[in-house]
């Protein structure tokens, strides 16, 4: 991603958007995202349900899952541009406005190709609404609370999730209806925006920032953030599949993920809270131990209910943490339009994960059914702990 143009792009304030904002408009902006994370919970299951009921193979599903978010690799790099011309509330509404033709759309045409492209262009809708969001919730907090407040805004995105999930097998799969009730609840994501008004963050002066200067100065905070995208996508549409290989019903096989993402629900709290208590980084490094041991401990679950659901608790809670606490730092590091340009390197980060998450653990499971999808979310996970690691001695050296 250059930076030279894209940086000093987004650095001019919308006219519309006050220097600052205010709580109600943030409370407005965390329950349209708590609707975004509610449609992404209920039509990532929902679609790779269809498509493994119409005996597509888990390759072919993760690929479908893949294009959504790899729309922000393209859209990502203008996305500072597009949110400093229209502003934040702007964004957010034809953002939402797109994505609800998108999937509605879905439920008429053919899995196998038109699929693809109405997939891309609704992740990218989804992905640049939750960018402009990122940056409206870590500019508008105060640092003492910040990671508090985060934690707020990703429990309503990860609430909204676990409903979807939930609302998956209430719903069903069959028919034409199940995706046009998504692309209704998708559309009242726009309301909050519309009947609450408040200011939005303004976005000033930036710096020249790239990817590369990012890794090199937080190098776990982008892994941190990779491996949540390869674990959170690869989950969300791919650990149903993996129930379902295990003869579990479709109910079973949901119930998989909403233990995954109430362990995001209720952990996020404690986890914002702490950061803003202890060294944030530190916080990173409790979260990548215990997502990795929950990880690797989960497939020996398999068959003791219990077991299994607290595992995929923990991993859920650690992997959102991952990515909680990073854009906290982020908050604290930059401001203005510096944040804007950070925040959407941050999210195209995110977006790699994500894009290559279901399609490497797609393959995975046609190659070791359904038990690949865990090496990689294990393998993802590892080099976060492992640089955490790296990071705590070199803290204690120092």
């Amino acid at each position: 991603m250059t930076e030279d143009r894209t940086a000093a792009d987004s650095a001019a304030p919308h006219d519309s958007e006050a220097p600052q904002t205010t709580l109600r408009a943030m409370l407005a902006v965390i329950v349209s995202t708590g609707i975004i994370g509610l449609t992404f919970g209920y039509s990532l299951p929902l679609l790779a349900i269809i498509m493994e009921n119409a005996n597509i193979s888990s390759t072919m599903i993760g690929l479908s899952a893949a294009s959504e978010s790899a729309a922000i690799l393209i859209f990502g790099r203008f996305a500072p541009r597009l949110i400093s011309a229209l502003g934040l509330r702007k964004t957010m509404f034809v953002a939402i406005s797109i994505g609800v033709i998108s999937l509605g759309a879905v439920a008429f045409t053919d899995p196998y190709t038109v699929w693809f492209p109405l997939r891309f262009i609704l992740g990218g809708t989804i992905f640049l609404s939750l960018i402009a969001s990122d940056i409206w919730v870590a500019q508008g907090s105060s640092t003492p609370r910040r990671g508090l407040m985060i934690a707020i805004y990703g429990t309503s995105i990860t609430g909204g999730m676990a409903a979807g999930t939930l609302l998956v097998p209430l719903v069903g799969s069959d028919g034409t209806f199940p995706i046009l009730i998504g692309a209704a609840i998708l559309a009242g994501a726009a309301l909050p925006l519309l009947i609450t008004y408040g200011p939005a963050p303004a976005m000033a002066q930036a710096v020249k920032l790239n990817a590369r200067a990012l890794l090199l100065v937080a190098p776990l905070l982008v892994a941190g953030v990779f491996a949540f995208g390869v674990v959170d996508s690869s989950a969300l549409s791919l650990l149903p599949v993996f129930g379902l290989h295990l003869d579990m019903s479709e109910l079973e096989s949901t119930r998989l993920l909403t233990f995954l993402v109430a362990g995001s629900i209720l952990l996020q709290l404690p986890i914002g809270w702490l950061s803003d208590h202890m060294d944030r980084h530190s916080v990173l490094k409790i979260c990548a131990v215990t997502g990795t041991a929950a990880a690797i401990v989960f497939p020996f679950t398999i068959g003791a209910d219990w077991a299994m659901w607290i595992s995929l608790f923990v991993l859920g809670g650690a992997i959102s943490g991952l990515y909680i606490v990073s854009l906290a730092i982020v908050g604290d590091r930059y401001h203005g339009g510096e944040l804007a340009v950070a925040v959407v390197l941050i999210a195209m980060i995110f977006a790699v994960g994500s894009t290559l998450g279901p399609l490497v653990s797609g393959a995975a499971i046609d190659l070791w059914d359904p038990y690949g999808l865990n090496v990689i979310i294990v393998a993802a996970l590892i080099p976060v702990l492992a640089l955490a690691i790296m990071w705590s001695g070199r803290r204690r050296s120092t």
